[in-house]
């Protein structure tokens, strides 16, 4: 330590000497903070003896400031601010820490977040959340919480004598009665709706199953078991680094059983899912398993820029940075060696991990807990052994449950099909699995398939939809009766007239809200939008009863003032009314609300969606112009208003000579557009040329642009469908590993890509590509027919370079490589043609022009990823 400052010198170990700069030539690219932790108050007013912050080897709180001051929040909001705009971020996370963050006060709080919330530019979400140990937790508090909108997570660790045994006052007083008054403040009917969940540190002398059931008590949406802090050099409480036992594995699979046995889904337990999630191949959302990049920044009371805080219990230090809000961006912090070593994957991991056989799994645990002096973070985790047995127990379990399933379901002879609704009990529903010949799967590799491949799509799609229906059915916990009756009825809608509930499912923005609602009922984490609420699986139900004729009467939620029924539009509700009653009879529908009744379809306050159509030698297509959904195309660019009767007349009428192109002379193309693509969401356009989008949230919907010419429509429905198609694929087959961290030049986007992007770009522009080689042989215009060429080159050779980027990563699955060598032979043969030496300059110079900003804005790329400019 440096007598004179304070500070403490930096340790020569692992990852110190990680290279940064060799990992951005090899085409790594940092993976933005989205989570900043705010140590607004640096003091507690408990002494819990298994602290990181104060009883472990890192002292540096005794340095800091009591509260962080309103000049160095002002600080950090505009660096957060300043990181989202830099890395186009949509939302952030902010979580008020400490010590303990009630201390700073209810003023000080509310000053915190309007600060981050005014900082960042307009159509950034700023999502907060507060860990507090609860024992402040009063009315005045939750008040604030919920004009805020903070979610509120507390520290417990079961009941009385086992919160007491270590979470006591500075006097030694245990906290759990000051703690369930909190709580009991928290689950009142009037704060529930924040309450994000419980969080419980190990000790071995508590029952496993007794802990559980005394936190589930308190109908947490969440919970998280967190192991005791401790490294090889001092290892946690019962774990002797020489011993061969697991007490902390068997501590935890004795709650897996009883939680994962449970009848039906008590709660959400954070470890354990981030386990099934990476047993059945998704990356994790946990720094605690996997190999996910970590984007999570702290920020001491003092400004300083740190790590991730659980560090201190390694060594004093070793969550410290040199970097301060005041002097530095975040986004210098992401190129330090101990950031980047968060965000490289496999490449982090020990010798021995890395031949591990559940390494992709376990991802050495929780990164403090590998320490040891002399090699660092470079180690397994002290809890080796534990994670092990955890791990391998709860991946026999699924496995054998998903064996199960499917032994059930070829027994059943169900092997293409969904058994959807089969009885009103949970866990009822059937699954079957969905087959993709390999017929199909080349056709699609090589841009094709036609209408045949986009059912098969459409298919599985009907059964994710199903799925999510499920999930959100067993997971809703706000409004459970209202979510079950409409389930109810929707599947007494699908038994009498299956045909509607197909069709009212396959719309797009199902699908969206769907997966975010179901996303926040299991991650009390996350970002919440307004419209993805379980309640509105009734918008769902009532939009199945009038297309049905069913008489019915549904509670539906009014969402920011309006009742949305998906297909069919919108209507303005004054008033604060939460919900409204519609009434469905023969075909109609009437909305009521704060004693006011309106006609869907009639009333002047109804919005309906509109259709655009064209037809040209036979073959028609229809899509749905949606500027009214809020869940149309999440994270886009989208128009806000409503198209205007002349905008909306553009659309339709540079669709009929677009579609008379794609029939005359890409008629498969017409063909995968008029099946995959069913809605088209309004976006802003760029100053020049289109702007398009495809969710892979909404299958079936494509954002556009107000296109300006037929050229520009058809090229991008072309595009944009064959999004669609690989988003399809890949909800069957996955094509790529999960992330590392690896970014990647793409010819057509100026930030740097994750690989699984980098595919879908490459198949897109491998779809561009084929549509300008046709138009270049047919008589164009002589500008029209230089435009074509060019375009052919430029697209070409830029796809040819990323699929060549794709093939030499070694991050593409046994399918992935298939894939994309079927895509190299498309490519290769376009390679093989002609192209004028006029277009060819026009394309190198503008690939010139995109890599030298490209450059500007992101560091060198490697050469093998670059497109020929010679």
């Amino acid at each position: 330590m440096n007598a004179e400052s304070g500070e403490v010198a930096p340790r020569l170990e692992w990852p110190s000497n990680l290279n940064v700069n060799a990992l951005l030539e090899g085409g790594w690219r940092p993976t933005p903070f989205q989570q900043f932790v705010l140590k607004i108050h640096s003091r507690c007013n408990l002494a819990c003896t298994y602290c990181y912050m104060y009883e472990m080897a890192d002292q540096g709180w005794r340095r800091q400031p009591r509260r962080m001051s309103q000049s160095t929040i002002d600080s950090v909001a505009e660096r957060i601010a300043e990181h989202a705009r830099r890395n186009r971020l949509s939302q952030v996370d902010v979580i008020l820490h400490g010590g303990e963050p009630l201390l700073a006060g209810a003023d000080h709080i509310r000053y915190a977040v309007n600060a981050v919330r005014s900082a960042v530019d307009p159509g950034v979400t700023v999502n907060v959340q507060v860990q507090t140990n609860g024992v402040l937790l009063d009315s005045v508090f939750l008040e604030l919480f919920a004009e805020l909108d903070i979610l509120v997570a507390v520290s417990l660790d079961g009941d009385r004598e086992a919160n007491d045994r270590h979470r006591r006052a500075p006097s030694g007083q245990g906290s759990y009665d000051r703690v369930h008054a909190g709580l009991v403040n928290l689950t009142s009917s009037s704060f529930r709706h924040l309450f994000n969940g419980l969080l419980c540190t190990i000790d071995l002398a508590n029952d496993p199953v007794g802990t559980y059931e005394s936190l589930l008590s308190y109908g947490p949406p969440t919970m998280d078991f967190l192991l005791p802090h401790g490294t090889w050099e001092t290892p946690p409480p019962g774990r002797r680094p020489d011993s061969a036992d697991a007490p902390y594995g068997d501590w935890l699979i004795a709650v897996f059983d009883r939680w994962y046995h449970a009848p039906e889904r008590e709660t959400r337990l954070r470890l354990f899912d981030e386990i099934i999630r990476l047993v059945l191949g998704r990356p994790s959302r946990s720094e605690a398993v996997g190999l996910s990049p970590v984007g999570v920044v702290v920020i001491e009371t003092d400004g300083s820029i740190e790590q991730v805080d659980s560090l201190k219990s390694a060594y004093d230090g070793a969550a410290g940075t040199s970097l301060h809000v005041g002097t530095h961006a975040f986004d210098t912090a992401l190129l330090l060696p101990a950031i980047a070593a968060r965000q490289i994957g496999e490449r982090a991991l020990s010798p021995e991990c890395q031949s591990c056989e559940i390494r992709r799994i376990c991802g050495a645990g929780l990164y403090p807990h590998r320490y040891r002096p002399g090699t660092g973070f470079a180690n397994p985790s002290v809890y080796c052994r534990d994670l092990f047995r955890l791990i391998k127990h709860i991946q026999h379990t699924v496995n054998d449950d998903i064996a199960a399933v499917r032994d059930r379901s070829r027994r059943r002879r169900a092997s293409t099909q969904l058994t959807s609704f089969p009885e009103r009990q949970p866990h009822a529903m059937m699954l079957a699995p969905h087959l993709l010949s390999k017929e199909v799967f080349l056709e699609l590799a090589v841009g094709e398939g036609g209408r045949a491949a986009v059912e098969h799509l459409w298919t599985a799609q009907d059964s994710k939809r199903l799925l999510l229906l499920r999930g959100v059915r067993d997971l809703a916990t706000e409004d459970a009766p209202r979510v079950r009756r409409a389930y109810d009825l929707l599947a007494d809608i699908q038994d009498a007239a299956p045909d509607v509930t197909k069709a009212v499912l396959r719309y797009p923005t199902v699908a969206s809200w769907g997966l975010r609602t179901l996303h926040t009922l299991s991650d009390a984490q996350a970002s919440r939008d307004s419209w993805a609420i379980s309640s509105a699986m009734a918008s769902l139900a009532a939009v199945a009863a009038i297309r049905a004729g069913r008489s019915e009467t549904i509670e539906v939620p009014v969402v920011d003032g309006m009742v949305v029924l998906p297909s069919l539009g919108r209507m303005s509700i004054s008033g604060n009314a939460p919900s409204a009653i519609v009434r469905t009879g023969d075909g109609k529908a009437e909305i009521s609300a704060d004693g006011v009744t309106a006609i869907v379809g009639e009333s002047s306050s109804w919005e309906g969606v509109r259709r655009i159509r064209a037809s040209h030698r036979g073959v028609a297509v229809e899509f749905v112009v949606d500027d009214v959904d809020p869940g149309r195309m999440p994270g886009a660019r989208r128009t806000e208003g409503r198209l205007t009767e002349a905008e909306l007349h553009q659309w339709t009428s540079t669709l009929q000579p677009a579609w008379e192109i794609l029939v005359d002379r890409h008629r498969q193309v017409a063909e995968e557009a008029a099946a995959v693509v069913t809605v088209l969401t309004p976006l802003i356009g760029p100053e020049n040329g289109t702007a398009s989008a495809t969710s892979k949230l909404a299958f079936g919907n494509i954002g556009i642009s107000t296109p300006p010419d037929p050229h520009s429509f058809a090229v991008t429905l072309a595009h944009e469908s064959q999004h669609a198609k690989l988003s399809g694929l890949l909800d069957l087959i996955p094509l790529t590993r999960p992330d590392d961290g690896s970014r990647y030049y793409a010819p057509w986007r100026d930030d740097p890509r994750p690989l699984g992007g980098l595919l879908q770009g490459a198949y897109a522009h491998m779809g561009i590509a084929e549509y300008w080689r046709v138009e270049r042989a047919e008589p164009h215009p002589e500008d029209l027919l230089l435009r074509a060429h060019t375009e052919f080159a430029r697209w070409r050779d830029g796809t040819e370079a990323a699929i060549r980027t794709l093939r030499t990563s070694g991050r593409l699955t046994a399918e992935g490589d298939l894939f994309t060598a079927e895509m190299a032979g498309v490519m290769a043969r376009m390679c093989d043609e002609d192209v004028p030496d006029e277009a060819i300059r026009r394309a190198r110079l503008s690939m010139g022009r995109h890599v030298a900003g490209w450059r500007d804005r992101n560091g060198e790329p490697s050469d093998v990823q670059l497109p020929s400019l010679a």
